[in-house]
């Protein structure tokens, strides 16, 4: 008698795996990683997941931690081609312990109390004498640009993200780790091309359109980042009629595309530098204490409109948690949430079909639910409007019908990276 198939059980890695995903995925831009070694990385991580799984007075906090690397005594990392005297306008500021602290699950657990909203972490770095250890509190800033530093987060128990500014993206969740791609799919052809539409029907200064992209993609790790899935629209009509039957039907508030624009329209003046004539009330550098005034108050303006830009980001991210989809206007201003989406079971779909990929196939929709059907209904009745769809498995897709007489094109985001390996 012939014996039937037995699945091949998927192969789950622990948390030191993610060490080579880390040297991998990182940039020269996290000078973190620089003569750190591979045993103090595994302890970093494997530590920061067993205190996710603690709690503290019965409670579950996020475990939050941005490591530094080898020991530095910098009290604030400013963003890329922010003067000096922008203070307020810093990536980073470190609140430092006058005497290390031991690199301990009981002290990560205690500190994830205050760091509940993601904005303190615990700062960890390697002493002179290789040990890890917390030297102090990190307050985060602005999130723009390159990071010197990496971010790890346990946000609930069995899961680790790590993250650092646009060049690092890794999700841990339950086993498996899960890479988001942003730079196939954003950088250029169709879902390129059509948040490029979107965002220039909306206004959207041509300067501006690279953080308008930017945004989009911070939301799609945000729909990762929760680990319940979702449906997030960036809708190419004005007044989508999907949001008239809507529960949670909103009243247009400032829009991301907004607060981008005034930010991006700021001009912070730098003064003309140490070579220049010394005038009256000059510090000394070249630059005017009115100069300085008024660079800082530039500097202030345009930190209090990202701030906030990040902010709506991760409440957007946020509500694609709750069942329904998150729709969103031209100018990702938030328009409906709980969207119940009419679903059609014959949805012509091929995979991703730019110039390059080998031409369009058939995407195999069979290990999918409702609500990836769902997407691509919309997506295929809203041709020019960009769907994306996460699993709970932390798998993000992203669907587009470019005209009325495509197929849905299905571009995957994310890739699980350690089955079988």
């Amino acid at each position: 008698m012939t014996m039937p198939a037995v699945a091949t059980e998927a192969a789950f890695e622990f948390p030191p795996a993610l060490v080579r995903r880390l040297r991998e995925h990182g940039t020269p831009a996290n000078g973190c990683l620089a003569g750190v070694t591979d045993d103090a990385l595994v302890r970093l991580l494997t530590t920061i997941f067993f205190a996710g799984l603690d709690t503290y007075e019965g409670e579950h906090n996020p475990i939050s931690v941005v490591f530094v690397g080898r020991h530095t005594t910098a009290d604030f990392v400013m963003p890329e081609g922010t003067a000096a005297v922008a203070a307020p306008l810093y990536r980073w500021k470190i609140l430092r312990f006058a005497f290390p602290r031991p690199f301990a699950i009981r002290d990560l657990v205690k500190f994830g109390v205050a760091g509940a909203d993601q904005r303190i972490y615990s700062a960890v770095g390697v002493l002179p004498d290789g040990r890890l250890a917390i030297t102090g509190l990190a307050r985060e800033g602005v999130n723009t640009g390159s990071d010197p530093f990496i971010r790890i987060v346990a946000s609930r128990p069995g899961c680790l993200s790590i993250r650092s500014g646009r060049g690092l993206g890794i999700e841990y969740e339950r086993g498996v780790i899960v890479t988001i791609d942003d730079d196939r799919v954003f950088s250029a052809g169709s879902v390129h091309r059509a948040l490029e539409t979107i965002a220039r029907s909306a206004e959207v200064d041509d300067e501006v359109i690279p953080r308008y992209l930017d945004a989009v993609v911070d939301l799609a790790h945000e729909m990762v980042a929760h680990g319940r899935g979702g449906i997030l629209i960036v809708s190419a009509e004005e007044q989508p009629a999907v949001a008239d039957a809507a529960p949670y039907r909103m009243v247009l508030d400032s829009s991301l595309a907004m607060l981008l624009r005034l930010a991006w329209r700021v001009t912070v003046k730098r003064g003309s530098g140490p070579s220049a004539p010394h005038a009256p009330g000059d510090d000394g550098n070249g630059v005017s204490a009115a100069r300085v005034e008024q660079t800082a108050f530039g500097a202030l303006l345009r930190n209090a409109f990202l701030r906030e830009a990040e902010r709506v980001v991760e409440e957007l991210g946020r509500l694609t948690a709750i069942d329904g989809a998150v729709l969103l206007s031209r100018a990702l201003a938030l328009v409906a949430f709980g969207v119940i989406l009419p679903v059609r079971q014959q949805v012509l779909l091929v995979e991703g079909t730019d110039a390059g990929e080998g031409g369009a196939h058939p995407a195999d929709f069979s290990s999918r639910g409702t609500r990836h059907r769902a997407g691509a209904t919309y997506a295929a009745d809203h041709p020019g409007s960009v769907v994306f769809v996460a699993s709970e498995d932390g798998q993000v897709s992203c669907m587009l019908c470019e005209h009325p007489r495509a197929p849905v094109g299905l571009w995957r985001l994310t890739a699980e990276t350690t089955r079988g390996k």
